[in-house]
């Protein structure tokens, strides 16, 4: 709404379309539309087959974690949303639409209409230098973003290391220093009326991926987290740091074509670690650090049992993670974020699934978990491309991303967002 409010002062035009009931208790100036209050039976013409070929997340996280599919009912559910998306794009002469993550049932089919039509789409994202940056790409997310991956690019940039160094993780606009974090309690209260809304059929099934009592459990987490301790462990002399990531989350399911569950990255990066140790005797072992946002949906308990008798695995749940990536030799990771953060301390850093930063000698990218011991021991031994991966990290942080704040509102964010689009 704020970036809206932005865009309707420089002439344009902005247009709102609300899905969950909780959406009606913010107002803005555009004009808004309730979808679930407008829908038909009317359908869009396109085949179970092309949906089902989507790559959306309520399909994928039916078939691979609740084993189920997805019923024809569903899938006319979304042919009517398409049905009407389309028409109100036609009837007021939509020209941008703007998304956020890409991967929703709504996003997806929006993306198609989009295509259909020759329209351009902004994908939004939590930023990659968080809090104080924020993703609007074109292309997509993560590895479907638009980043460059030719290495050439880098190595023609001039940079200013000055900045680099000054604000690579802090804010160029003092304005967006100390923005509160996000208001759980509001988040937790929206969801809530979303449930209800459906259960009183005055929206849609949004989402599959949770319920009622998983949202609590979600909630209890978060606000309890930052109370904990930090483990306490003796560090190793020497370890491979392994961030473990959200386990249903997008990045495995369509950016880790080997991986899909974080029991077999421990599987891949230890048997990796084994051979390294046996064949250059050495006592190199793995820190894992499980994901916060993860802890309520996946404890790991029998992860956790069937290594307890391993000295070479340590598992940590809150520990500073610039001191774990510091400490280490190398960070192995799928695709995780935590990956840029490493090659922000000039880490090396290995990947075994799709990644923006899989750039030659920025990070280097093992395309099978059978070869993983090869690549480690290759990379171990290797110089880093230090220039190559600062000029990366400037591209990414001063060109590619935008400055601002994504859990707090702030006008500096909103006229960032709206010098960006309005300049494409």
């Amino acid at each position: 709404m704020d970036i809206a409010n932005e865009l309707i002062q420089k002439g344009h035009r902005c247009f709102q379309m609300k899905f969950e009931l909780g959406e009606l208790l913010f107002k803005g100036n555009m004009e808004t539309m309730y979808a679930p209050f407008h829908i038909s039976k009317k359908e869009y013409p396109i085949t179970d087959g092309e949906l089902g070929d989507l790559k959306i997340y309520n399909i994928t996280y039916k078939e691979r974690i609740l084993h189920k599919s997805t019923t024809k009912k569903e899938l006319q559910i979304y042919k009517r949303y398409m049905y009407l998306i389309d028409k109100y794009i036609e009837n007021n002469q939509i020209d941008i639409i703007c998304l956020f993550n890409g991967y929703h049932w709504i996003d997806q089919i929006s993306k198609v209409i989009a295509e259909r039509r020759g329209l351009k789409t902004y994908i939004f994202e939590d930023g990659l230098f968080r809090p104080y940056t924020l993703t609007c790409d074109e292309k997509g997310i993560n590895a479907t973003s638009s980043v460059p991956r030719d290495a050439a690019f880098y190595e023609a940039m001039d940079i200013d290391y000055s900045r680099l160094k000054s604000y690579l993780f802090k804010p160029e606009n003092n304005k967006l220093e100390n923005r509160t974090s996000e208001n759980l309690f509001l988040v937790a209260s929206i969801k809530a009326i979303n449930m209800i809304g459906h259960l009183f059929r005055l929206s849609p099934k949004l989402y599959t991926h949770i319920t009622l009592w998983q949202a609590i459990k979600y909630f209890y987490y978060k606000k309890t987290f930052k109370l904990r301790k930090e483990n306490k462990f003796e560090w190793p002399r020497e370890y491979i740091f392994v961030p473990f990531q959200v386990a249903r989350d997008t990045q495995i399911f369509y950016n880790s074509p080997n991986i899909n569950r974080m029991e077999q990255l421990v599987e891949v990066v230890l048997g990796a670690v084994d051979d390294l140790n046996s064949t250059q005797k050495r006592n190199v072992k793995i820190v894992i650090k499980e994901h916060p946002e993860d802890m309520s949906r996946n404890n790991y308990r029998k992860l956790k049992r069937r290594y307890k008798d391993n000295e070479n695995i340590i598992f940590i749940q809150k520990f500073d993670i610039k001191q774990l990536i510091e400490r280490s030799l190398a960070v192995v990771t799928i695709n995780s974020t935590v990956g840029i953060e490493a090659l922000a301390q000039h880490k090396k850093v290995i990947t075994l699934g799709d990644a923006a930063y899989n750039i030659d000698g920025v990070a280097t990218r093992c395309h099978l978990p059978s070869k993983l011991s090869n690549v480690l021991i290759n990379v171990l031994e290797s110089e880093m491309n230090k220039e190559r991966i600062d000029k990366f990290l400037y591209y990414l942080r001063f060109h590619y991303q935008i400055e601002g704040t994504i859990n707090s509102r702030s006008k500096v964010t909103a006229e960032n967002v709206t010098k960006r689009i309005s300049s494409k």
